[in-house]
C-alpha cells in the first residue's frame, strides 16, 4: 500500500514505525501523510456498515439454524440411549433393586420428619451463639453453660451417622461444622467469666449459685472444688482491693473490704449452709438440673409427646429469646436434646460437701484474711495517710459502715423467721425461700461456730498501729531539729558582735523591749521583758518557739483522738445511741495511744538532748571564750524547753497549770506528772554540763588570781597591809579604839567583782543556782585550797602579825561569801519523790559541807598560831563585825555570787550607835559634833553623848 501526494510519494509498506518515519520525513509530510491515513479510514468504516446493514437478516437466520440442530441432534441422543438400555437386562434389575431400597426407608412423612429435626437442630445451633452472648452480658451464666451443653449436644447429633437419614449432614449441611467452630470456644469465656463473677460482692444468693451451677456443668468439678473456687476469688478480690491498683479513696477501698467479707460470710450461709431440715439453695439448684433442664421428664409419655406443645412444660424456651420462635421448633427436636440431662460429681467422698467442710473451709479462710491483714497489706494502704486527723475520719468512717455488725445481740443465734417468699429460677423451677434477716451474729454462728467481729480482727490492729507510726514520724522531726535548725546558726556565733557572746548587754541594754510608745496596746511587751530576764535570745527563743510549734502540730492533729477520752476518767465521750466507746474498744484504744504518746515524745525529747549534747561536744572555736559560747547556747536551749514549753507540759499532763519561775521549784508541786519532771531533769543536766568548761575556765583565772596575790603581797610590810584598815572602838563608852580591817585585800575584792564580771556575761541572774552552785564550790574549794598551800609553805613564815590578821579577815569573808553553797539544798535538788535518793543526796551534801568547814578552819587554825592569842581575843569580834559590815556593803556590789546565801536583815538605824555601824556607809575621816544646840542626838569623839532639850 502506498500513498501518494502532488510533491511527493511515500511508501508506508518499508516504514516500521513511527521513529523511523519521524528520521525520513519532515514534519510538512507527515502531517500530510496523517490526514490522508485518517480520511482512509475513515471510508472503510463506511463500506463495512453498508455491507452489514445489507446481510443482517441472513446472519440472524444462520444463527437460528444453528440452534435448531444442536437441539434436535441431542434429542435423538436421547432417544437411542434409552432404546438400548432399554434392551439391556442388567441395567433393568439395578433400577427394579434401587426401587425397593426406597420403598424400606420409609413414607413420605418419615423423610419429612428427618428433615424438620436436622433443620431444627441446625436452626438451634444457629441461634446459640447471639443467646449466649446476651446470656453473658446479662450475667446469666448458668444459661449460658446450659446453651452450650445444648449446642454440644446437638453437634453431636448431627455428626452420627444414621442409616434412616435420607441425606447425609456434614455433606449436605456444612454450615453445622462452621457453627459448631463459633460455639466450642464459648466455654473458655463461660467459664472465665462466671468465675469471675464470684469475686461481686453485691450479687444475690440465687445469682452466685447459678454461676457456680455453670462452672460445674462445664469444668467437671465437685462442689468441695467449686466452693474453694469461690473462696479463692473472694480471696484474689480481697487482694485487689488492699493493692488498691485503681487508686481509689481509701475509705471507699476499705468500705469495699469490709463488704467483701460481710457479703462472702453471710453468702456462703444462704448458699451452702442447711437451715434446719431443708438442703441448702445450691443443693437445690443441683437437683433441679439433675432431672434435666430442658423438659421435665414426667412429661414425656412417648417419643412423640415432644411434638405435643400442649402437653409439654418445657424450660428450653427460657434460653432463647422471643424471637427466635423456639417453641415452633421444640416440638422437633430428638429426645436426646429435650431429655438432656448433665452429669454432675455429687456423690463419694470426693463430690459431697458437708456443712462440717463448709465450716472448716471458711474458718481457714478467715484465718486466711487475718493473716493477709497482719502481712502488712492494710499497713501499706494506711502507710499513705500522713494525718491522725485524716486516719481518725477513715476509721469514724468504717465505724458507721460496722455499727450495726458490732451492735447485734450476742445471745441472738437464729434468723429471725418473717415468712417465706417465693421466687422464680432460670430452671423454670419455683424457689419458695424463707423471708429472713440475718444480723452479722447470726451470719457468723451459723457459718464459723463463732462469733467475728471485722473491726477487731481485721482493722483495730493496723490503725492503732498507724497512729503509732504518725506519732512516731512527727516526733522524729521533732527530735532532728537541733540538726536542722542550729548547725547553721553557729556559723553567726563567729561575729564578736554576736548577742550570744555577752549576755549582759543583752539582758541589760535592750532598749526597743524597755520602751514602747503605747504599752497598753503592745501585745508584744509581757513576752519581750520574758525573753529578757530569761536571757532567750534570738537562736534560743526560735529553737523553743520551734521545739513548742511542732507539738502543736502534733497536738493538733491528734486532739480528735485524744478528746474520745476525758483526763483520768475512763469515760466515753461518744455517749449517743451508737455507743463508739463500747462497741469498738475506743477508749482503751484511745488510752494506750495515749501511754504510748507520753512514752514516745519522752524518747523524741531525750534524742532531742542528746543531739544538743553531741553538738555541745563537737562544738569547736579558735578561742576558748567562744568554745564555751556555743555550749552554754546549747545548754540555754535546753533549759529554754524545760522551763518554758507550754506544749511539752500540756502534752504530758493533758492540763494547762500555772509555770513556776525555775526548774527546781517545779519539782515541788505534787500533780505535775513525773515523766515531765524526768524530762526537765534531763535538759536541765544538759545546761548545766554546758557550763562545765565555763565554770573551769573561771575557776582557772580566780586560782591565778588569788596564787599571784598570795605571793605577790608584801604580807611584812605595815603601810601596804592597814592600807584598808579602820579605827574600831573597843567600848561603847569608851574612846579608846584600834585599827582593824575593814575590807578583804584589793586582790580578793578584785577577783570577786571578776566572777561577778563573768557570770553577768553568761547571763546575769538568769543563770541557774544549781550551775552557779558547781561554780561556788570549785572556786570556795581552789580558794581555800591555795590559802591551805600557802600557809602550808616556807613563804608563810614572812608574814608579819598584821598580814596575819588582813589574811585572816579574807578567810573569814571569803567563808561568809561561800558557804551559802555549802549548805544542804532545801528545794534545790532533783526529783525528791525517792526518799532514798533524797536522803542520800543529802548526806553527799553535808559530807562536802563538813570537808569545806575543815579545810577551812585548817587555814584559819595555822592563820590564828601567828596572832598573839591575848590580841586575838580582844579584837577577833570587833573583826567578825567588820567582816558582816563589809559583807552588808558588797551584797549590792558581789549580789550574783551571794544568791545562794541567806537574805541579811538591815540594821535598824535605832541600834546603830556609829556612823561605822551602817552597812551603807564608808568612814572617810572621824565625825565631828555638828549643831550642837538642837535636839539631835550625836557621838562625840570622847564617846560621851548628850541631849539637849
Amino acid at each position: 500500500m502506498s500513498v501518494t501526494s502532488p510533491h511527493f510519494r511515500v511508501d508506508l509498506s518499508t516504514a516500521t514505525n513511527a521513529d523511523e518515519l519521524f528520521v525520513r520525513y519532515s514534519i510538512p509530510e507527515l502531517r500530510s501523510l496523517e490526514n490522508k491515513t485518517r480520511i482512509d479510514i475513515g471510508n472503510k468504516k463506511q463500506e463495512l456498515r453498508l455491507m452489514v446493514g445489507e446481510r443482517y437478516r441472513d446472519l440472524i437466520d444462520a444463527a437460528d439454524s444453528i440452534v435448531n440442530m444442536r437441539q434436535c441432534s441431542l434429542s435423538i441422543e436421547e432417544r437411542l440411549l434409552q432404546m438400548q438400555n432399554s434392551c439391556d437386562v442388567k441395567t433393568l434389575k439395578q433400577d427394579v433393586s434401587v426401587q425397593l431400597q426406597d420403598e424400606k426407608k420409609g413414607t413420605k412423612d418419615d423423610k419429612k420428619y428427618h428433615l424438620y429435626s436436622t433443620a431444627a437442630q441446625i436452626k438451634l445451633l444457629v441461634d446459640v451463639p447471639e443467646q449466649i452472648w446476651r446470656s453473658l452480658e446479662s450475667h446469666k451464666y448458668l444459661n449460658a453453660s446450659r446453651l452450650y451443653l445444648i449446642a454440644k449436644r446437638v453437634y453431636k447429633n448431627l455428626q452420627v451417622h444414621n442409616e434412616s437419614m435420607p441425606f447425609s449432614i456434614p455433606t449436605s449441611f456444612p454450615v453445622v461444622q462452621r457453627q459448631w467452630d463459633a460455639v466450642s470456644h464459648f466455654k473458655t469465656q463461660i467459664l472465665q467469666k462466671a468465675t469471675l463473677f464470684l469475686k461481686t460482692i453485691d450479687q444475690s444468693e440465687q445469682s452466685l449459685a447459678e454461676a457456680l451451677c455453670a462452672i460445674m456443668l462445664l469444668d467437671d468439678v465437685t462442689m468441695k472444688d467449686v466452693f474453694r473456687m469461690f473462696l479463692d476469688m473472694r480471696t484474689s478480690a480481697l487482694s485487689q482491693f488492699l493493692e488498691n491498683k485503681d487508686n481509689q479513696p481509701l475509705t471507699e477501698c476499705l468500705k469495699d473490704v469490709i463488704s467483701l467479707v460481710r457479703s462472702t460470710v453471710v453468702q456462703v450461709g444462704l448458699v451452702f449452709n442447711n437451715v434446719g431440715n431443708e438442703k441448702s439453695l445450691f443443693e437445690i439448684y443441683l437437683k433441679q438440673l439433675q432431672q434435666g433442664f430442658t423438659i421435665h421428664t414426667d412429661n414425656l409419655k412417648s417419643p412423640y409427646s415432644a411434638m405435643s406443645p400442649r402437653e409439654s412444660k418445657t424450660s428450653l424456651t427460657r434460653l432463647y429469646s422471643a424471637s427466635t420462635n423456639i417453641h415452633l421448633l421444640i416440638r422437633y427436636l430428638p429426645e436426646s436434646i429435650q431429655t438432656l440431662t448433665p452429669f454432675l460429681h455429687m456423690t463419694g467422698p470426693r463430690g459431697q460437701l458437708s456443712q462440717e467442710d463448709v465450716r472448716l473451709r471458711m474458718n481457714l479462710w478467715i484465718d486466711h484474711v487475718i493473716d493477709e491483714f497482719e502481712g502488712g497489706k492494710l499497713g501499706l494502704q494506711l502507710a499513705n495517710i500522713k494525718s491522725a486527723r485524716e486516719l481518725n475520719n477513715i476509721r469514724a468512717s468504717l465505724w458507721d459502715a460496722l455499727r450495726h455488725d458490732e451492735s447485734a445481740a450476742v445471745d441472738e443465734t437464729k434468723p429471725s423467721d418473717k415468712g417465706r417468699v417465693s421466687r422464680t429460677t432460670s430452671l423454670g423451677f419455683v424457689l419458695t425461700i424463707p423471708k429472713s434477716t440475718w444480723s452479722w451474729n447470726v451470719a457468723c454462728t451459723l457459718v464459723l461456730n463463732k462469733n467475728f467481729s471485722i473491726w477487731h480482727e481485721l482493722f483495730r490492729k493496723g490503725f492503732n498501729n498507724r497512729f503509732q507510726e504518725i506519732a512516731n514520724m512527727l516526733l522524729e522531726d521533732l527530735s532532728s531539729q537541733p540538726k536542722t535548725l542550729l548547725y547553721d546558726n553557729l556559723k553567726n556565733l563567729e561575729d564578736p558582735s554576736n548577742e550570744e557572746h555577752n549576755l549582759e548587754n543583752f539582758v541589760w541594754k535592750h532598749k526597743d523591749a524597755l520602751f514602747v510608745q503605747n504599752r497598753s496596746i503592745s501585745h508584744d511587751f509581757k513576752g519581750k521583758i520574758h525573753y529578757l530576764v530569761s536571757a532567750e535570745t534570738t537562736i534560743v527563743r526560735e529553737a523553743a518557739q520551734a521545739f513548742d510549734k511542732s507539738l502543736m502540730r502534733l497536738l493538733d492533729d491528734f486532739e480528735p483522738i485524744f478528746s474520745m477520752v476525758k483526763l483520768n476518767k475512763n469515760v466515753d465521750v461518744y455517749e449517743d445511741k451508737d455507743n463508739y466507746g463500747i462497741l469498738f474498744d475506743a477508749t482503751k484504744d484511745v488510752e494506750n495511744l495515749v501511754t504510748f504518746f507520753h512514752e514516745a515524745l519522752a524518747k523524741a525529747v531525750i534524742a532531742y538532748r542528746d543531739q544538743l549534747v553531741s553538738l555541745m561536744e563537737a562544738a569547736t572555736a579558735n578561742t576558748v571564750e567562744l568554745t564555751n559560747v556555743k555550749r552554754m547556747l546549747f545548754g540555754r536551749i535546753a533549759r529554754a524547753i524545760a522551763l518554758n514549753s507550754t506544749q511539752l507540759e500540756i502534752s504530758l499532763n493533758h492540763s494547762q497549770y500555772e509555770m513556776a519561775g525555775s526548774y527546781f521549784t517545779l519539782q515541788k508541786l505534787t500533780h505535775m506528772n513525773p515523766k515531765l519532771l524526768e524530762l526537765r531533769e534531763s535538759l536541765m543536766e544538759v545546761y548545766i554540763s554546758s557550763h562545765d568548761p565555763w565554770i573551769v575556765q573561771i575557776v582557772h583565772a580566780a586560782e591565778k588570781m588569788i596564787s599571784d596575790m598570795l605571793q605577790n603581797t608584801m604580807w611584812d610590810v605595815p603601810g601596804v597591809i592597814t592600807l584598808v584598815w579602820e579605827d574600831v572602838l573597843l567600848k561603847t563608852n569608851s574612846s579608846e579604839a584600834i585599827k582593824l580591817p575593814a575590807q578583804p585585800t584589793g586582790s580578793v575584792a578584785h577577783c570577786l567583782f571578776k566572777i561577778c564580771q563573768e557570770i553577768n556575761k553568761a547571763g546575769s541572774p538568769t543563770v541557774d543556782k544549781v550551775a552557779l552552785k558547781n561554780l561556788l564550790m570549785s572556786l570556795s574549794t581552789t580558794i581555800f585550797t591555795c590559802y591551805s598551800t600557802f600557809v602550808s609553805s616556807p613563804s608563810f613564815a614572812k608574814v608579819s602579825e598584821k598580814g596575819s590578821v588582813q589574811m585572816l579577815f579574807d578567810i573569814k569573808f571569803l567563808t561568809k561569801v561561800f558557804e551559802g553553797c555549802w549548805l544542804a539544798s532545801d528545794g534545790l535538788g532533783y526529783d525528791t519523790d525517792d526518799a532514798s535518793q533524797a536522803g542520800n543526796k543529802h548526806e553527799e551534801e553535808m559530807k562536802l559541807q563538813r570537808e569545806h568547814y575543815s579545810l577551812v578552819n585548817n587555814v584559819l587554825n595555822t592563820i590564828k598560831g601567828k596572832i598573839d592569842p591575848i590580841d586575838l581575843a580582844v579584837f577577833e569580834p570587833l573583826l567578825n563585825k567588820n567582816i558582816d559590815r563589809h559583807y552588808s556593803r558588797s551584797i549590792i556590789l558581789l549580789g550574783l555570787i551571794l544568791q545562794l546565801n541567806p537574805r541579811v536583815a538591815d540594821i535598824s538605824r535605832r541600834k546603830a550607835t556609829g556612823i561605822q555601824d551602817y552597812h551603807n556607809i564608808f568612814t572617810v575621816a572621824p565625825q565631828a559634833a555638828r549643831f550642837t544646840l538642837l535636839p539631835i542626838s550625836h557621838k562625840r569623839k570622847d564617846g560621851r553623848q548628850k541631849d539637849r532639850h
